[in-house]
């Protein structure tokens, strides 16, 4: 939105869905952005109905708002599905407007078939990652590599030889973004950090949540006794990058966002065990940390499901603490590496999709 805005000197106007930093950017909606939010496959199976309601909604009002553009942003599932939709009832019209998915379908992990629907659903997908356009058939979609806007954020090579100024007793607990994602992860972290903290009493710990969330973590929290400061929102996050020495994270973008900033950390995730067996069986990726993936190589230990129990995470924790010098010196190197793939030729992510989207020709 901010790469339209900076592109177009006159109003625009948006409709859709999105969270509060979209509505601060001028988005119109009537749906909360926690409506899409499904938790692997089953979890998708069980929400089919409640989605393609809310995408047929969707499609109604674009049918008589008749936009300049369509933009699609992660969501695969429920964006795919919104497109083959939105795309019939254009035919039926003879309307047709650009539709870009932002963020691509995870055809390295799923296998080359995933691609398939997305080239016909799509006209344009924005990719976050340097391999993922070799994955569609150019005559069919314009798929774009523009980085990852976690790369384009990341302090890059100043604030990594600054790392020896971090804090070195403030230990971060990431444990996700959904509601579920808490439930099933924080109470595992928390008593984690109580075993790690009976060994290092002089350690803190901050837990960054959003504001949706802060009244589940804090009722987790209660529950503990921990030297522990709970702060909400981005800014707030992004500002613990800074300060945290190590961290405790579940699998997802936080994971990325340590890497970039050269934290060590160990990573968990749990989930319903037959969500958990079905990814298993349909996806080639050992683990499903984005370092580990883009680094080809173990940057962080990961416990999964049955193996993510508070002994297991505090033992790690503690291992990466007593050499913490030599982790986070580890670490610097694995930030650059990872900021060399997710950034492209522009300074900015703005400005790369800008490029990529060609603005000024869709209004």
């Amino acid at each position: 939105m901010r790469a339209v805005h900076s592109d177009i000197n006159k109003p625009i106007n948006w409709i859709g869905i999105g969270g509060e930093q979209m509505q601060q950017q001028g988005l119109e909606t009537s749906i909360p952005m926690s409506s899409l939010s499904v938790i692997g496959i089953l979890d998708a199976v069980t929400s089919y109905n409640r989605l393609l309601k809310i995408a047929k909604e969707q499609i109604a009002q674009i049918m008589v708002a008749r936009p300049k553009a369509i933009f699609t942003i992660d969501t695969k599932q429920f964006a795919l599905k919104f497109a083959m939709l939105l795309r019939v009832e254009m035919d039926k019209a003879g309307w047709h407007v650009p539709i870009i998915q932002l963020v691509a379908p995870t055809v390295w992990a799923w296998g080359p078939w995933r691609a398939r629907k997305f080239e016909t659903a799509f006209d344009k997908i924005l990719c976050l990652f340097p391999f993922e356009p070799s994955y569609f058939n150019p005559e069919k979609t314009d798929a774009v590599f523009v980085g990852h806007p976690y790369g384009y954020l990341s302090i890059q090579s100043e604030a990594l030889d600054d790392n020896s100024k971090k804090r070195s007793n403030l230990i971060g607990l990431l444990s996700g973004s959904r509601t579920r994602e808490i439930a099933d992860n924080l109470p595992d972290i928390l008593n984690a950090a109580e075993l790690f903290s009976a060994r290092f009493p002089e350690c803190q710990f901050i837990l960054p949540t959003t504001s949706n969330l802060e009244k589940d973590v804090r009722r987790h929290l209660k529950n503990h006794q921990l030297n522990a400061e709970i702060v909400v929102g981005v800014d707030a996050f992004d500002n613990c990058l800074l300060d945290i020495t190590a961290a405790i994270c579940v699998s997802g973008t936080a994971t990325l966002q340590l890497g970039l900033h050269a934290i060590p950390a160990v990573t968990c995730y749990k989930t319903n065990p037959i969500n958990f067996m079905l990814t298993k069986s349909l996806t080639k990726l050992k683990d499903p940390i984005l370092p580990n993936i883009l680094l080809q190589t173990e940057i962080y230990s990961c416990f999964l499901q049955s193996k993510q129990t508070p002994d297991n995470l505090s033992s790690a924790l503690v291992q990466i603490y007593d050499d913490i010098s030599s982790q986070q010196h580890k670490m610097i190197q694995h930030a650059q590496r990872l900021h060399h793939i997710l950034v492209g030729c522009e300074d900015n992510f703005e400005n790369a999709l800008a490029k990529a989207i060609n603005i000024t020709e869709l209004v």
